[in-house]
């Protein structure tokens, strides 16, 4: 470090540490100009050649602007983090709300007993005939302790996978939606015949539908936002196949098991096409933890409304 800079030099910049004017020093270095830091009055101030004056102070002055935009980001995320830590908390005390719930319908069903069955079935001559709340109210209903159980385990597994990627809101209108969706479909697929069916399956496996479809059209969006990411059909070949694997081994059952194969594998549609869509507009992403938090609960209040319908 030299006591005075040489006559040729030009001032681009002074600083209060070293260490800032150094780091400026760099970015003129990273220009193919060479820089001093010459210490002056308490300052540290950066000399370059006269030659690399304009061009290092415009480089300079990028430098400082994106350090400025840095900071500004940073900013927000430590103010969003108590937010963030909030819905976090948010999104898993929705997985209790959803057991409770499931085992509160299934006391009242105990309850009632098969009256309340014959009200909220998912009939599909009914159904046909206008009874559309029954699509919802089957969804709460079960045959036994041990088919709750199996639809709240793997609804749960689902719904935590979901949380994260399209928060409480969506996770749980888009079970509900696909559940009802799917149950709306085997009605009108069994048209001139009588069907019966309960359960949460249809909306547990339009769950995982929702999971397929988001990872699809994910790995499609990876390619066109990134060139240089080849586009490999393996991609979007696993996603589907796991999926379908875990509906042929979650949701065909055994031999003696009455097991309604059409409405899991229907609910799985109805999620696929919902997720993809949610991953294709980024609805999720664009939605207010408000607006989430309404729509969870518009999920929680629409199966007490519709047994509210199936009960008058």
């Amino acid at each position: 470090m030299s006591a005075q800079p040489p006559r040729e030099l030009v001032q681009v910049g002074c600083y209060l540490r070293q260490e800032q004017a150094e780091d400026r020093g760099l970015v003129v270095l990273a220009l193919g100009f060479p820089y001093w830091v010459i210490e002056d009055d308490g300052l540290y101030c950066l000399y370059v050649e006269g030659h690399a004056a304009e061009a290092a102070t415009h480089e300079l002055e990028n430098f400082e602007a994106e350090r400025a935009v840095q900071r500004e980001l940073e900013r927000q995320a430590m103010e969003q983090a108590p937010i963030s830590g909030l819905q976090r908390k948010a999104d898993s005390f929705s997985l209790y709300v959803f057991a409770w719930t499931m085992c509160l319908f299934f006391a009242i069903q105990r309850y009632e007993g098969s009256h309340w069955d014959d009200l909220g079935a998912a009939d599909s001559s009914a159904i046909l005939r206008g009874e559309w709340w029954r699509t919802i109210t089957a969804l709460t209903l079960h045959a036994d302790l041990g088919h709750l159980f199996a639809n709240v385990a793997t609804g749960l597994v689902f719904a935590w996978a979901l949380l994260p990627i399209l928060g409480s809101g969506w996770t749980w209108m888009g079970l509900l939606a696909a559940g009802t969706a799917g149950n709306a479909l085997n009605a009108v697929l069994h048209r001139g015949g009588s069907h019966l069916s309960i359960g949460a399956s249809t909306a547990v496996f339009g769950g995982l539908g929702l999971l397929v479809g988001w990872q699809i059209v994910a790995a499609i969006q990876r390619h066109h936002g990134h060139r240089d990411h080849p586009f490999r059909l393996r991609d979007t070949a696993l996603p589907l196949g796991a999926g379908l694997a875990l509906l042929a081994f979650l949701g065909v059952g055994g031999e003696n098991d009455h097991v309604d194969i059409m409405a899991h594998g229907l609910g799985m549609f109805c999620g696929g096409i919902m997720g993809a869509g949610l991953a294709w507009t980024h609805l999720p992403e664009r939605t207010s933890p408000g607006l989430q938090k309404g729509l969870a609960a518009a999920a929680l209040l629409f199966p007490a409304l519709a047994w509210l319908l199936a009960t008058l």
